[in-house]
């Protein structure tokens, strides 16, 4: 078992007063490793060391081909040592095989991806010649744009895909010429820690990259509400970001968020139930749901809704295999901790008391005595109105609505304070794409196409402030500057 320490300044330190936690294995309950367990004055050193950093340090001033090719050497670092990571991820997130895609494959390429951005990003670039008059007699103005990195980045990642959310922030943020002081998840923070030590072996300079862990409450307040940071980025609950803009206020400190989601899943009456079936279930059983952009209502024309739920009901009776993910085998893990597990299964019997039909599912699964198991779950004849179609559950479960015509489920998928993603199969590309354009949400995906590199990823209402990926994504991490003179 491995006791780890913060990386503050380009060195490895321990938490002030040395304390630290256990990291748990979430499908045997077994301690993995011990974490440092920062307090307020290791945010304060973290936040020092960034500021340093940038304002003395070499890093926003350093070549856009170095910092580029630095972001190379994580990339392979990451790559060279995958099993590594994937152990990490399997063993402290329950990330079950089918996920690596997203989990390790699809960061590494993130990261290469943001290098190639870098390189044709438009850092400075001069703005047509416009005429105005000046004292000087020049009636000619020339302009030149120049985005600047916005500077000490607060970076608060979520657990339930860590390297992938992680290099969503930091790898736009080294392009940009920022410095960061990283925060991870009390519940995730092992491959954060391991992204220390891939930069450190990279040659990324003290104090660019800072990684505090801890579980005290006063620590992100600290963090975010500290006037030393110019841009706070968070992926997380709205609950949680709601807090941190109140936080944030009396700085007037630049966010980015990336918040819930309750997004819906439209089936059209010309798209086939069976092929349906595993992408209306994947929530269901994918990473146990654990993943804010999952379709998690399903919405299908109400005459078809009966024959929808029980093939979906089949589906995860028959294919889903729940054990540890250390199985390749497995498709259904664990959820990431005990606390998580009792609030699902609030939702599930709030489900039962509001009248939704139980299809499948509901419990914990009998032959598993440890780890923190909930039973992939489908709820029929579910109403926009019950909690179970409203709230984020972060769970393995599936609430099935029935609508009555394409308006009707075009209200249903709006009703909802998140705006987070959404997605429609059908055989009639035109028509999907004409009802997706009716939807208030930040992306749609149709017959489950998806880009996870050039779109920009963000939602609308309570779904989050601005984007990441592709470009979008760079963009949050600079700051317009235009220098005008005469011409």
């Amino acid at each position: 078992m491995k006791t780890w320490q913060l990386y503050i300044d380009g060195k490895w330190v321990d938490a002030q007063d040395h304390r630290t936690y256990s990291v748990p294995n979430p499908a045997t309950e077994e301690e993995i490793a011990q974490v440092p367990d920062a307090s307020v004055a290791d945010i304060d050193r973290a936040v020092a060391a960034a500021r340093r950093a940038f304002d003395t340090g070499p890093w926003s001033n350093t070549p856009l081909e170095e910092r580029v090719a630095l972001l190379d050497r994580i990339a392979d670092i990451i790559e060279r040592r995958k099993d590594e990571f994937r152990d990490a991820l399997v063993a402290a997130h329950g990330a079950e095989f089918v996920t690596h895609t997203q989990q390790l494959e699809s960061p590494i390429r993130l990261i290469r991806n943001y290098a190639e951005i870098a390189r044709r990003f438009p850092f400075e670039e001069m703005l047509p010649l416009v005429e105005q008059p000046l004292p000087s007699g020049s009636n000619l103005v020339s302009s030149l744009l120049v985005r600047q990195p916005v500077g000490v980045c607060a970076l608060i990642p979520t657990w339930n895909f860590p390297l992938w959310v992680t290099s969503q922030k930091f790898a736009p943020a080294l392009a940009a010429g920022c410095t960061m002081v990283v925060k991870p998840s009390p519940w995730g923070p092992i491959i954060d820690l391991m992204i220390a030590e891939v930069v450190e072996e990279a040659g990324l300079p003290p104090g660019v990259l800072n990684v505090v862990s801890g579980q005290a409450p006063e620590i992100g307040p600290a963090l975010v509400e500290d006037p030393r940071i110019d841009m706070v980025s968070f992926t997380g609950s709205n609950a949680t970001g709601m807090r941190i803009m109140e936080g944030v206020a009396k700085n007037l400190t630049r966010v980015h968020f990336e918040l819930g989601g309750k997004s819906a899943l439209i089936v059209l009456d010309d798209y086939d139930l069976d092929a349906a079936v595993p992408s209306a279930s994947s929530p269901a059983f994918f990473h146990a749901g654990q993943g804010c952009a999952m379709t998690t209502r399903v919405l299908v024309q109400r005459s078809r809704h009966d024959e929808l739920v029980s093939k979906m009901a089949a589906f995860v009776e028959n294919a889903v295999k729940i054990g540890n993910p250390s199985d390749p085998s497995v498709l259904l893990g664990p959820v990431i901790r005990p606390e998580r597990r009792g609030a699902i299964e609030e939702y599930i019997a709030s489900a039962n008391e509001q009248g939704a039909d139980l299809a499948t599912g509901g419990g914990r699964p009998a032959e598993l005595d440890r780890g923190w198991f909930v039973e992939p779950t489908i709820f029929g004849n579910v109403r926009s109105d019950m909690r179970v179609a409203q709230e984020e559950i972060f769970g393995p479960v599936v609430s099935v609505i029935p609508f009555e015509d394409e308006d009707d489920a075009i209200r249903i998928a709006n009703d909802s304070n998140y705006g987070l993603f959404g997605g429609i199969l059908s055989n009639d590309t035109q028509r999907a794409i004409g009802m997706a354009r009716r939807l208030r949400t930040g992306g749609v995906t149709i017959n489950s196409a998806i880009n996870s590199f050039q779109k920009p990823s963000g939602g609308f209402k309570h779904s989050g402030i601005g984007r990441e990926n592709g470009r979008f994504g760079l963009e949050e991490y600079t700051e317009l500057q235009v220098v005008m003179w005469p011409n």
